[in-house]
């Protein structure tokens, strides 16, 4: 099978950092198309009060600046990864697992490939459950990246 586009999901843990560097290998390989995507997930303030959720001029102030680092993050990779080949990048939000399948369904990926798990705590068990979830749901297939093993540790 020969892939024609990548798709590489990152949330900049070392995990994401490694399926990156696998996804940029794929690509090489295959010169296809490598599009590096990162989704914020949704920010909302819960008002246990009004029992609805609620998005306040402090949510709206952080979230622009999270959603300012993420870009410079990805164009950050984006100019790393400019002398091995053409890699494109995305910042979505919504539902991380809605959101990557739409895009694999847009792009008609070939391959989607992410960390098994991601930055600690409860993004963590987050990220893991979205790999989780895009194995059983993605239009395409899933490459789900380890870290290499360490040869002391076997």
């Amino acid at each position: 099978m020969r892939f024609k586009s990548i798709i590489a999901a990152t949330d900049f843990s070392e995990m994401a950092e490694e399926a990156l560097r696998q996804a940029l290998s794929l690509a090489q390989q295959h010169q296809a198309r490598l599009l590096l995507v990162h989704v914020l997930p949704p920010l909302v303030t819960p008002n246990p009060l009004l029992d609805e959720f609620v998005v306040n001029q402090t949510t709206l102030t952080l979230r622009q600046s999270l959603k300012d680092s993420c870009q410079a993050a990805l164009e950050e990779r984006r100019q790393k990864a400019a002398s091995q080949l053409n890699l494109e990048t995305r910042l979505l939000e919504g539902d991380p697992t809605r959101e990557l399948v739409r895009l694999a369904k847009e792009e008609r990926a070939d391959l989607l490939v992410m960390g098994s798990t991601g930055v600690t705590g409860l993004a963590e068990t987050v990220f893991g459950s979205t790999a989780q979830k895009m194995v059983r749901k993605a239009p395409c297939s899933v490459l789900v990246a380890r870290p290499p093993l360490d040869v002391s540790e076997s």
